[in-house]
């Protein structure tokens, strides 16, 4: 569940850099403006109260202060993308059809277009294999379920045909009438 922040949590924040960090700081870089943007932005990016407090006790072991609201996110935010292959092996597995358990290539692949990976360029497949890769790592990481279509295989049952003379002769003769018309017709 999100809390809000509140802009004193994120003057408190400032104030607290202030302190640490003085001559990397220019005080118009941290006025009430910069306050009203940066609650803005982390309740847009709908930071966790436990973010927000890891991101701030990271930031002060920093040689610099955070200089964006998401880099300041990032501090306290796991990276997802860890959690999964990265992105090249993730394509080249995709496009061989070696798909996960999860279903995450699969989809990513699905995105991108199934017989695009097939038979269209890397050039062209494995950037909008990367944007969408990143989405559905996402999704996943936020417990969205994908499952690989499965395509029912047809058993083909062959009856075996023994090819007795007779047949035999009837097909040859059937062949060389063929044979014989088409020579004809060239004529």
């Amino acid at each position: 569940m999100n809390t809000q922040l509140t802009k004193r949590d994120i003057a408190d924040l400032f104030k607290g850099w202030k302190r640490l960090f003085r001559s990397k700081m220019k005080d118009e870089d941290w006025d009430i403006e910069s306050v009203n943007v940066w609650h803005m932005v982390l309740n847009d990016l709908e930071i966790t109260a436990n973010e927000f407090v890891s991101a701030k006790r990271k930031s002060l072991a920093l040689s610099w202060p955070p200089t964006a609201p998401a880099d300041f996110l990032a501090l306290g935010r796991p990276d997802i993308a860890s959690n999964y292959p990265d992105v090249r092996t993730a394509y080249i597995d995709a496009a061989n059809h070696r798909w996960d358990e999860d279903g995450i290539l699969y989809e990513s692949a699905r995105l991108v277009g199934l017989s695009a990976m097939r038979e269209q360029e890397e050039r062209y497949t494995y950037p909008l294999f990367q944007k969408h890769y990143k989405d559905v790592i996402t999704a996943h990481s936020q417990g969205a379920v994908y499952k690989v279509m499965q395509v029912p295989q047809i058993e083909v049952k062959k009856d075996s045909v023994a090819c007795d003379s007779k047949t035999a002769d009837e097909w040859l003769a059937n062949i060389r009438a063929l044979l014989e018309d088409n020579k004809n017709d060239n004529k």
